[in-house]
């Protein structure tokens, strides 16, 4: 008993480690985006582009929004990692539990990460 709820407490562990991980890689490509879109916009006014400077500044909200989703992502799972460790005597139970993750869809509908300007 005490050996299977160890495996799944790994199991689960891991199930809740590669969702944190999806969501700060997730966070970083979306930062790296509104950088870009930001930077997009500024060189398209210095050109006194208008309709490609809103364009712009559309996308730049866009990944904004977009990485601020991501960034709370990432701390919930920081969360939901951290704190059995924490406050709990035996966060094998705990962990076990969340191997149930492994099951559950993906964030997204599975189909990876896409850049904020091509979902709408």
């Amino acid at each position: 008993m005490e050996l299977s709820l160890h495996i799944l407490a790994v199991l689960g562990f891991a199930a809740a480690l590669v969702r944190w991980l999806r969501s700060a890689v997730s966070a970083l490509e979306r930062g790296i985006e509104a950088f870009h879109a930001r930077q997009v916009a500024e060189t398209r006014a210095r050109r006194g582009d208008v309709t490609g400077t809103e364009e712009a500044a559309g996308a730049a909200a866009r990944a904004r929004r977009a990485r601020r989703r991501f960034v709370g992502e990432f701390a919930f799972w920081t969360a939901l990692l951290a704190w059995p460790a924490w406050l709990v005597e035996s966060p094998a139970p705990v962990y076990a539990a969340y191997a149930v993750l492994w099951f559950l869809p993906r964030p997204g509908g599975g189909r990876g990460a896409q850049p904020a300007q091509d979902r709408g």
